[in-house]
C-alpha cells in the first residue's frame, strides 16, 4: 500500500538518537531509507537489553530502514557511494562540523554529482559560533539552553527533562526542513542544505519562556511540575498516589469538586495573577484537599466537571492505556530473525495512507542484510562486481 513519501529515498549515514529518530519518521511515511554503515561497525551483543542481538536502543529508532554495509572512507566505497547519490533524493548526517566534508558527503560535493540532491545535517551547536566544534549530548544542551534551570522542584537540584527533548526536537525540525526542501525542489528543481542542532531546537521549543523574559525579565527558575502563570497546574498527593491538574480555566469547577468553593473568592486566589504570586499557599490547599480521597476516585470526579486531570502513570501502566491501543501508539514490527517486538507507533495519521498501511513496519536491519538488493537492484551492480567489493572489504553483506 502506498505512503505519502513513497518515491523519496534517503541516504541515511546518521547514528545515536537524534538522527535515526529523524530517518525512521521518514521512513514511516513511506521513505525508501538506505543505512549507510561502514563493515563491522555493528555486532550482536548477549543482553537482558537485547532482543536477537540487537539492543534496545537500535531497535528503537530504526524499522523501515534498509542497511547497506559500506566504507565510504576508502576510493571505491565513494565511487559506489556517489552512485547511490545520483540516483537518491536526500542524504541525512548528524557529525559534527566538518566530518561530512572529510567523508565526502557534503552538500557541495554530492550537488556537483547530483544537482537535486537535499542534504541534512543534525548538529550539537550548529556551524558557526564559540561551540561549533563542542560534543554535544542531550542533557549537556539542556543545561547549557536553560532547559534544566526550570525543571525540578524550588530550593533542590535542577533536573534534565527525562524525554530527549533536545535530541528528538532536532529529529522533528530536521524532517520539517527537509520536507520544506522537496517541496521547492517541485518548484526549483534544485536541492540545498538544511542545517539544525540540538542547541536551536531546544531554544525554539522554549518560545514562551524565551519571550517571557525579553518582554518582563522574569528568569524562569525551578518551578517543577507548575506553570509560571497558568495555574492551578501541578501534581499532587493523593490517598493512594498522585495526580496532575491542570485547571487555569476550571478553577471554580476544581473548588467545587475539592468541596472548597470559598477559594474562588478568597483574596489571594481570585484574579489569575494573584494565583500565580500565591502559588505556594494554593499547593498548600490544593494538597491538604487531595490528600482526602483514592486517585480513582479523584478522577471519576474531576472529569464529571470537565476539569483537566490525570494519573500520574508510570510507562507500564501508560502502555496499558486504552488509549494507547485506540490509536496505535504501540506497533508490533516482526524482527528478522523471527519473532517481534513492540515498539512505538507512529504518531502522524494522514487519511490518505489506509490503516493497514500505516501499520505495516518491516525489522530493524542487520548490518549489511541489504547491500546486494540495494546495490544489484538500484544500480545494475552484478554478482563479480559485487565479490570484487566485497574481497576488498568495501562492502559486507549481512550474516544469515
Amino acid at each position: 500500500m502506498e505512503r505519502a513519501l513513497r518515491d523519496v529515498r534517503v541516504l541515511d549515514f546518521t547514528q545515536a538518537l537524534a538522527g535515526p529518530f529523524a530517518t525512521m519518521l521518514l521512513a514511516d511515511l513511506g521513505a525508501e531509507v538506505i543505512k549507510i554503515e561502514p563493515p563491522g561497525s555493528r555486532h550482536e551483543i548477549a543482553s537482558p537489553m537485547a532482543y536477537q542481538g540487537m539492543h534496545f536502543y537500535f531497535l528503537s529508532v530504526n524499522r523501515n530502514k534498509k542497511s547497506v554495509a559500506l566504507d565510504v572512507r576508502r576510493p571505491e566505497g565513494r565511487d559506489v557511494l556517489y552512485d547511490l547519490v545520483r540516483v537518491s533524493d536526500v542524504v541525512i548526517d548528524n557529525a559534527r562540523p566538518g566530518v561530512p566534508a572529510r567523508l565526502g558527503i557534503d552538500h557541495q560535493t554530492l550537488s556537483a554529482i547530483n544537482p537535486r540532491i537535499i542534504c541534512t545535517s543534525i548538529t550539537g551547536f550548529g556551524d558557526a559560533g564559540p561551540c561549533r566544534d563542542l560534543p554535544a549530548y542531550d542533557l549537556t544542551v539542556q543545561a547549557m539552553t536553560g532547559a534544566v534551570s526550570i525543571g525540578g522542584n524550588p530550593g533542590e537540584r535542577p533536573v534534565r527533562n527525562a524525554v530527549p527533548v533536545a535530541d528528538q526536537g532536532a529529529a522533528f525540525i530536521a524532517v520539517a526542513g527537509t520536507l520544506a526542501a522537496l517541496w521547492e525542489r517541485e518548484r526549483t528543481g534544485v536541492g540545498q542544505r538544511v542545517e539544525t542542532s540540538l542547541f536551536a531546537a531546544t531554544l525554539y521549543q522554549m518560545a514562551y519562556e524565551v519571550a517571557l523574559y525579553t518582554v518582563t525579565g522574569h528568569v524562569q527558575r525551578n518551578i517543577g511540575s507548575s506553570h509560571v502563570v497558568a495555574l492551578p497546574y501541578g501534581i499532587y498527593e493523593t490517598a493512594d498516589g498522585w495526580i496532575a491538574i491542570a485547571a487555569p480555566f476550571r478553577f471554580d469547577a476544581l473548588c467545587c469538586v475539592i468541596e472548597r468553593p470559598e477559594l474562588v473568592t478568597d483574596p489571594r486566589f481570585d484574579k489569575m495573577d494573584k494565583l500565580a504570586l500565591n502559588r505556594e499557599a494554593l499547593d498548600r490547599e490544593l494538597q491538604e484537599a487531595f490528600r482526602a480521597r483514592a486517585t480513582a476516585e479523584w478522577l471519576r470526579l474531576l472529569h464529571e466537571a470537565d476539569v483537566p486531570c490525570a494519573p500520574v502513570n508510570d510507562l507500564a501502566e501508560a502502555l496499558r492505556h486504552p488509549q494507547v491501543e485506540a490509536t496505535n501508539m504501540v506497533a508490533r514490527v516482526p524482527h528478522v530473525r523471527g519473532g517481534e517486538v513492540r515498539l512505538v507507533g507512529t504518531p502522524l495519521k494522514l487519511s490518505r495512507t489506509p490503516e493497514a498501511a500505516r501499520a505495516e513496519h518491516t525489522s530493524p536491519p542487520l548490518l549489511g542484510q541489504h547491500t546486494r538488493e540495494v546495490l544489484t537492484d538500484l544500480l545494475g551492480y552484478d554478482e563479480g562486481h559485487l565479490a570484487e567489493l566485497a574481497e576488498r572489504n568495501v562492502i559486507a553483506f549481512a550474516d544469515a
